[in-house]
């Protein structure tokens, strides 16, 4: 379907000032005091004793490294010109370990170059926010600031010809380049006060990202906010809601904009105890999924209920000949609801296809694979449009490092194939790279960054992809650990 919108460039948004970025790095700094202290008198510190996971060993952070020299087991596609990109926490001081979530860890961007079939450089280099350059003792980056703190760690990728870092809750993205060298904090190329997302999505017919935003000082909106290819706002709006829902993710169709307003909701409790990420499952908050049309408006959304669960990640989402919409998503029966210090909890956690009726304003959910799996992905250039393959990383939701295998699910036919790394390795999640710009869906390779449990050396591992057939290719071992993290992409430079 082409997408002839009309949008132009909207110039009616709150804009940042120099005064108000001011103002609000006193109220990070304020902030970040009151959570510390908080923290020291909290019951957290008192009562549980116990050790976090989130700091030690696969997890454990890191210093900053540069390496060039690399064993490489296997061949490297001599196609392959670019850089694999992984974000992820990676805390330079945690003065209450106990109290310490995962989510709020110091951002660290790590980056193999890859270039004709060969490994140049790998890098593991911070974000460098005010808090990093104040322990690095260096001067703090040019832009401005916004959100209750500086943390960035959630996902990196490539838009408007640079490397671009985001989280949610409000903060701005940092802009890198392909160095990794930090070079400024902003709303992309424009001065708008809004906060973003680290899950937009790409319509690839007009190359614009679409994200569904919140900020953890507004719990009465989200936002649905477009970035146009050059950086620019496109569109905006403000969509009221209660409670102040967790939104990490969206998905969007050719012609929708979907928003997952669950019952993980800001919590005042939890700030009180000094929980750096304050927000738990909310048993009083109605769950619900709300339809937009692309370029709309608050008032155009169209709200259905569902059965109270979470959703961190959606793999994709399109509409069928009937104009349902169809989506493919993991789903997790609660979140936060027992631990405080990341998303690992002994619960249900699955792949299901959701069938969104707007006549009728339903949600039909079919379980597709009862094993508990994040982090999925497709071939991006079916985003929006129906897909075949889904790739995601399973877990054991006893043990955070058992049950860690590779899926591949083939929506056809629903079947899949899993693919083990082997007892002593964790991947994280995968990126798939097309074999060549026309190669039919499922025809290409899976790059990912695997973790020793040991803390031993981290190797990126290529594996070529024939539809469900899964074989390996290469494995570039980096003679440094990475931390397991969170999300990442491919930038190609070919």
């Amino acid at each position: 379907m082409e997408n002839n919108n009309p949008v132009v460039p909207s110039m009616d948004y709150p804009r940042i000032t120099r005064l108000k970025s001011k103002f609000n790095t006193y109220r990070q700094k304020a902030m970040s005091l009151g959570v510390n202290w908080l923290q020291k008198r909290s019951k957290i510190s008192s009562k549980n004793k116990a050790e976090n996971p989130y700091l030690h060993g696969i997890f454990g952070p890191v210093d900053e490294v540069e390496k060039h020299q690399f064993q490489v087991i296997g061949e490297i596609p001599q196609h392959l010109t670019g850089l694999l990109l992984r974000i992820g926490p990676n805390p330079v001081h945690v003065g209450n370990p106990e109290a310490y979530h995962w989510f709020s860890g110091d951002g660290m961007l790590h980056a193999l170059k890859i270039e004709q079939g060969q490994a140049k450089w790998f890098k593991s280099q911070y974000i460098e926010t005010d808090s990093i350059q104040k322990q690095k003792h260096e001067p703090v980056k040019a832009g401005f600031r916004r959100g209750p703190g500086d943390v960035v760690n959630t996902n990196a990728f490539y838009h408007a010809d640079k490397i671009w870092a985001a989280v949610e809750a409000g903060a701005l993205p940092a802009r890198l380049d392909l160095n990794l060298n930090t070079e400024e904090h902003r709303f992309f190329n424009t001065d708008a006060d809004l906060p973003f997302i680290a899950h937009p999505h790409k319509d690839n017919k007009t190359g614009h990202l679409h994200a569904i935003c919140y900020d953890a000082m507004d719990i009465k909106h989200a936002y649905y906010e477009v970035i146009d290819q050059q950086g620019m706002l496109l569109h905006w709006a403000k969509i009221p809601v209660q409670h102040g829902p967790m939104i990490h993710d969206c998905a969007i169709t050719e012609q929708d904009v979907l928003i997952f307003d669950l019952p993980v909701t800001f919590s005042f409790k939890q700030l009180m105890k000094g929980n750096a990420l304050p927000y738990e499952w909310n048993e009083k908050h109605a769950a619900r999924i709300g339809i937009l049309p692309k370029y709309g408006c608050a008032e155009e959304v169209q709200w259905i209920p569902i059965d109270p669960c979470f959703i961190f990640h959606a793999a994709n989402a399109y509409r069928n000949e009937q104009q349902q919409i169809i989506l493919d998503v993991v789903v997790h029966r609660h979140m936060f609801k027992k631990s405080h210090q990341g998303p690992f909890e002994q619960q249900k956690t699955q792949l299901e296809r959701w069938t969104i009726d707007l006549k009728h304003n339903t949600v039909d959910r079919q379980v597709i694979d009862e094993q508990a799996q994040e982090f999925p992905r497709i071939d991006e250039r079916y985003t929006g449009e129906k897909q075949r393959y889904i790739y995601t990383v399973s877990f054991d939701p006893m043990i955070m490092t058992k049950a860690n295998h590779l899926i591949c699910h083939d929506m056809h036919t629903q079947e899949k194939n899993t693919y083990a790394y082997g007892e002593q390795w964790v991947t994280g999640e995968v990126v798939f790279i097309p074999e060549t710009a026309d190669a039919a869906e499922g025809e290409g390779y899976l790059l990912s960054y695997v973790h020793h449990i040991n803390k031993e050396s981290s190797k990126v591992v290529i594996l070529k992809a024939q539809g469900l057939t899964l074989q390996p290719q290469a494995e570039i071992v980096l003679g440094t650990h990475v931390p397991l993290g969170f999300h990442g992409n491919w930038v190609d430079l070919s």
